[in-house]
């Protein structure tokens, strides 16, 4: 039987550079993990909705990109409920 995918257009095992932004010091955080590990291994729901929202925004770039025949974007910068987020495939 088939997994289903989490977020469409990614499978759940690829990996993405994920990024917080902090608070103009230097505690930026950044990691490097899979969909899949994204829906476990957050330590706030804060990070994982601001996560999540990124991902589902880049999946729907990516959609309208390939629909348009345009350039794919493999990556997505963006401020989301005051906090910032980068996301990018590896």
């Amino acid at each position: 039987m088939r997994t289903k995918t989490i977020i469409d257009g990614f499978k759940n095992s690829q990996k993405f550079r994920v990024i917080f932004k902090g608070d103009g010091s230097e505690n930026d955080i950044g990691m490097y993990m899979t969909i899949q590990q994204m829906t476990e291994q957050f330590a706030t729901v804060t990070a994982r909705t601001v996560c999540w929202d990124a991902l589902i925004k880049l999946s729907y770039l990516r959609y309208e990109a390939k629909r348009k025949n345009e350039e794919v974007p493999t990556g997505l910068g963006h401020t989301i409920r005051g906090k910032q987020v980068q996301v990018d495939l590896v």
